[in-house]
C-alpha cells in the first residue's frame, strides 16, 4: 500500500496497481496452464473469489440479511430523541421475545468460537492473512486520515466530535482543527492523540458520561495515537486491543439504546419502514439490538478478527446507502477507520485475543458465551441506571443542550429533513411507537 503526500495535507492511503503486482509476485506462484499464463492480478481475483465463497460465506450472508438490523447503530443522529422519555425498566425490557433473542446470540456466540478455529486454520486464510500483514504499517496512516477527516467535518458543521453534540464554544472548533494539523505531521501525531482524548473528557464532562459512552472509541483511537511512537514495543502495541476493546464496548453500548429507549429507533423504522422486511417493527429493533450486541462482544474477545472486521465494514457501507449525508460519514468514519486497521492489523504481535486464553476449544466457547452474558447483565443495568437518572433531570428541568434533537442542516442528513426541537418532557410509556 503506497501513501501519497501533498504538502500539509493528510496522507491518503492508495494501493497502486504496480505495488499490489510487486507483492503477489513476491509471495505468490505463477501458475501455467498448456499455454497460458496466470497473470498476479489474474490470482488475486481468483483468491478473492474463494475468500466470498469459502472463508467469508456464512459472515457475508448474515451480514446481507441483517444489513438493516446495523443501519440504527447511532439512531440520535436521525430520530427525533430526548431524554425527557421515559426509559423502560428492566422488568419492561425483558420479555420472553428478549429472552429468547439473548438464548440464540448466546448459543451463536458459542458456536462462532469453533467457526473461528476453522477459520484460522484453512490454508487460503492463513495466505490472505500474511498479505494482509505486509501491509500492518500503513494502519496508523488510516486511523490519522480517519480520524482527521472526522474532526474537520465536526469544525465545519460545529460541532464536537459527534453530529448531534453541539460545539457551544468557538475554541472547541478550533482544538478540533489543531488535532487536525498535528495529525498532519507523525512527531505530532501523539500529541493530537492527548488532545483528542481531552476533547472527549471535555464532551463527556458538559454533556454527560452517560451520553459520552455511545463514542467510546475515541478514547481507544485517542489513545492508539498517544502510544504510536513509543519505542518500546510492547507499550506501542497496547493501542491495538484498545481500540479493539473501545469500539466493541460502544456497540454494545448503542445496542442497549434500542432496548431501553425503543422509542427512538422505531420513529426512525416509521420513516423507513420497508428495512423491517415484513417483520413487526418490535421484533426487528430487539434483534437488530442483539445483532449489534454480539458483534461488539465478537470484537471485545477478539474472535473472528479480520473476517468479522470486514464484515462490519461493508454492513456500514451499505447502510450509508439507506442514510446517506454527511452526519452518516461524519459520524462513521472513526469506526470505518478502526475496521480498516482490524482488517490490516489482525490480534496483532503483542496483542493476545481474549477468548485464546483457554486452551481447550470447548472451553473457549463458554468462555465467550458466557462473559456474553455477564456482560449483558452488567451493563443493561447500568444503562437502565443511566437512563433513570436522565429522566429525572428531565423532570427537574435540568436537561443539556445534547439532551434532545436539535435542528440539523437538511443538507447533513438524510431524506428525512431537519430534526425538530422537543424540549417538554413526556412519559410515553412502553407501547407508544409514534407512529
Amino acid at each position: 500500500m503506497a501513501r501519497r503526500r501533498s504538502g500539509a495535507s493528510l496522507g491518503v492511503v492508495k494501493l497502486s496497481a504496480g505495488h499490489l503486482q510487486a507483492g503477489l509476485a513476491a509471495g505468490t506462484t505463477v501458475l501455467h496452464t498448456t499455454s497460458q499464463t496466470v497473470s498476479p492480478v489474474e490470482m488475486l481475483t481468483r483468491e478473492a473469489r474463494f475468500v466470498l465463497a469459502r472463508r467469508l460465506r456464512l459472515p457475508l450472508v448474515i451480514a446481507v440479511l441483517l444489513v438493516p438490523a446495523l443501519a440504527y447503530a447511532h439512531v440520535k443522529w436521525f430520530s427525533q430523541f430526548t431524554y425527557a422519555d421515559r426509559p423502560r425498566t428492566l422488568r419492561e425490557v425483558a420479555t420472553p421475545t428478549f429472552l429468547a433473542l439473548a438464548t440464540l446470540s448466546t448459543a451463536v456466540i458459542g458456536g462462532l468460537a469453533f467457526a473461528d478455529e476453522w477459520l484460522r486454520s484453512t490454508a487460503l486464510a492463513k495466505r490472505i492473512d500474511a498479505w494482509l500483514e505486509t501491509y500492518r504499517g500503513e494502519s496508523m496512516v488510516v486511523l490519522r486520515v480517519g480520524a482527521g477527516a472526522t474532526m474537520l467535518m465536526a469544525w465545519q458543521a460545529g460541532t464536537l466530535l459527534a453530529p448531534e453534540l453541539p460545539a457551544v464554544h468557538e475554541a472547541l472548533g478550533w482544538a478540533q482543527f489543531g488535532v487536525v494539523l498535528l495529525l498532519l505531521i507523525p512527531q505530532t501525531v501523539p500529541a493530537a492523540g492527548v488532545l483528542l482524548g481531552v476533547l472527549w473528557l471535555y464532551a463527556a464532562f458538559s454533556f454527560g458520561l452517560f451520553h459520552l459512552l455511545d463514542y467510546s472509541f475515541y478514547p481507544g483511537i485517542a489513545f492508539a495515537l498517544t502510544v504510536s511512537r513509543f519505542e518500546d514495543g510492547k507499550i506501542r502495541g497496547l493501542g491495538l486491543p484498545a481500540l479493539y476493546l473501545t469500539v466493541g464496548f460502544s456497540l454494545f453500548w448503542v445496542a442497549l439504546e434500542k432496548l431501553v429507549y425503543p422509542d427512538w429507533a422505531l420513529y426512525v423504522l416509521s420513516q423507513h419502514p420497508g428495512l423491517a422486511m415484513g417483520l413487526t417493527l418490535d421484533f426487528f429493533l430487539i434483534g437488530a439490538a442483539f445483532v449489534e450486541l454480539s458483534l461488539g462482544h465478537l470484537l471485545i474477545l477478539g474472535l473472528l478478527g479480520r473476517t468479522l472486521a470486514l464484515t462490519i465494514t461493508i454492513v456500514f457501507l451499505i447502510t450509508s446507502s439507506v442514510f446517506g449525508g454527511k452526519l452518516e460519514v461524519m459520524g462513521h468514519t472513526p469506526v470505518h477507520a478502526a475496521l480498516v486497521v482490524f482488517l490490516l492489523e489482525g490480534a496483532g504481535h503483542s496483542y493476545r485475543p481474549p477468548f485464546l486464553a483457554p486452551k481447550a476449544l470447548s472451553m473457549r466457547a463458554l468462555l465467550s458465551a458466557a462473559t456474553f452474558v455477564a456482560i449483558l447483565a452488567v451493563l443493561l443495568v447500568a444503562y437502565q441506571a443511566g437512563a433513570q437518572h436522565k429522566y429525572q433531570e428531565a423532570i427537574d428541568g435540568r436537561l443539556g443542550p445534547a439532551d434532545r434533537a436539535r435542528p440539523v442542516d437538511s443538507a447533513s442528513q438524510s431524506d428525512s429533513g431537519p430534526l425538530e426541537h422537543r424540549s417538554a418532557p413526556h412519559d410515553h410509556g412502553s407501547h407508544d411507537h409514534r407512529h
